[in-house]
């Protein structure tokens, strides 16, 4: 029964170090973002309030984005698809 526990816990510890990975790949993401498109990006702090909350938005995938976050729809160049979703953003704050 103890094995059973130790791959618990590795397997947790796998996660937290993708978990790790993740948030800064998504920080990372997010300080391009800043440089590349700052008028959305700071549109995007205005309304959410943190960095973070920002990042994880864009993150996201989004139903009216057609399944896609709002970095993929910006490489393709769906930059008022994307505008048209942040007037709404604020109202989840």
């Amino acid at each position: 029964m103890r094995t059973t526990k130790f791959r618990f816990e590795d397997i947790a510890s796998e996660m937290a170090k993708v978990e790790a990975l993740r948030d800064q790949a998504r920080m990372k993401a997010f300080g391009q973002l800043e440089n590349c498109a700052a008028t959305i990006a700071g549109m995007l702090l205005q309304l959410l309030g943190s960095r973070d909350r920002a990042a994880r938005w864009m993150c996201m995938r989004q139903r009216s984005l057609g399944g896609r976050t709002a970095y993929e729809a910006l490489a393709e160049g769906d930059f008022d698809l994307v505008w048209d979703q942040m007037v709404g953003v604020g109202d989840f704050r």
